[in-house]
């Protein structure tokens, strides 16, 4: 949620480009995670074809005041040079 919201206050501002290579960067740095992969594995996306649908997920960090600001300064770094989005 702090991720989101981050990202709706600073993409209002951004111009087309901007906001494209935010919205890269986070999508990345999300799958790098394991919050999106144990989301998948909980069944939380509502598809038929998951292996392991609890319902049940475990997120890292548990509590919403455990996300520090750091932690969210992460999904919005630039990516090494190789993968960075360029437009």
């Amino acid at each position: 949620m702090k991720i989101t919201l981050r990202q709706l206050l600073e993409g209002a501002t951004m111009s087309l480009q901007d906001d494209l290579q935010m919205e890269y960067r986070m999508s990345q740095h999300c799958v790098k995670g394991c919050d999106f992969y144990e989301g998948v594995r909980a069944g939380l996306c509502r598809n038929n074809v998951l292996v392991d649908k609890d319902q049940s997920p475990v997120w890292s960090p548990a509590t919403l005041q455990e996300v520090t600001e750091d932690m969210v300064d992460l999904y919005f770094a630039p990516l090494p040079e190789d993968i960075e989005l360029s437009l």
